[in-house]
């Protein structure tokens, strides 16, 4: 029983910590850069994960196949997706976002069936899918999505979301092809590399960030960002990867639409329709099968 409960805790808890994040971002941004952001986060998140390390007397693998996943998951799964999608929701609203991130599972789903032998592709997988698709659709209501501004980048913008995602989902296939090593020394590696190229194409594509802008609020909201949604939430990453699968993992994209409608129904006084009800179910019946197809 605590064995099956477990990847469900640790998804809860990538869906709140990452859903918390995008205010976070929203607010660093009036002072900081996006590529700065992405390089920041994942500088601090590295920094914690390696004093950890250290604390505990561990040395960081020195194999070349440690090293060449850690340079494709951490270019694939952080570089690459926190740029692009940060570039692209500045051109399209981000109830569209929601949407086109919810291909991810779908992604994941075929990435998996030609790159992991053991990762197999049941009925209840695919409905699964469907379902929580579906539930993003109804959650989000098409009725109510925000005013699309059509302008030359919309397309564009969308495309970059689409290319953040899918690279997404090709990291967590690729987390799970390298499972014999131990989550933490992937997540430090992957995010060691990650910093690195982060750090060069900041360099290369934006100014560095005016540092007076960036008062007490900004630091503390980029260690958060850093610390939590960064650094714990890539051992997390890792950890249900192992334990599910990459497919379980995705469905992470249909439950943080739901952790903001938690927050709008508290801290926004906002109402519960027909369509989110149904919405609702359609995802918690789609993880369900999900979780089924492994047991």
């Amino acid at each position: 029983m605590t064995k099956n409960l477990l990847p469900l805790f640790l998804l809860i808890f990538l869906v709140i910590i990452w859903g918390s994040a995008f205010s976070a971002i929203k607010i660093i941004l009036t002072a900081v850069p996006p590529l700065w952001i992405m390089f920041s986060r994942i500088a601090l998140g590295s920094t914690v994960l390696l004093l950890w390390f250290f604390l505990k007397g561990r040395a960081i693998p020195l194999s070349k196949e440690f090293w060449v996943w850690s340079f494709i998951i951490g270019f694939l799964g952080f570089t690459l997706p926190f740029s692009v999608i940060a570039w692209g929701q500045q051109y399209i609203p981000s109830s569209l976002t929601a949407i086109l991130m919810g291909i991810n599972p779908i992604l994941t789903l075929i990435l998996s069936y030609f790159l992991i032998k053991d990762e197999k592709i049941t009925s209840s997988k695919i409905l699964g899918i469907i379902f929580g698709f579906l539930g993003l659709i109804l959650l989000i209501s098409l009725n109510e999505l925000e005013t699309i501004n059509i302008n030359p980048r919309f397309l564009i913008g969308q495309f970059a979301v689409l290319l953040g995602t899918s690279s997404y989902a090709l990291a967590t296939v690729f987390a799970k092809k390298v499972s014999h090593i131990p989550s933490v020394d992937r997540a430090v590696g992957s995010l060691i590399c990650a910093s690195i190229m982060g750090l060069l194409i900041a360099l290369v594509f934006e100014p560095l960030p005016n540092l007076f802008l960036i008062d007490t609020k900004i630091i503390l909201l980029l260690l958060f960002l850093g610390i939590l949604p960064t650094g714990i939430a890539t051992v997390v990453w890792f950890k249900i990867v192992d334990l599910k699968g990459p497919i379980f993992l995705s469905m992470v994209n249909y439950l943080m639409p739901i952790w903001a409608l938690i927050l709008g129904i508290n801290l926004l006084n906002e109402s519960i329709n027909f369509a989110i009800i149904s919405g609702l179910v359609f995802i918690f019946s789609g993880i369900w099968l999900i979780q089924k197809s492994k047991d």
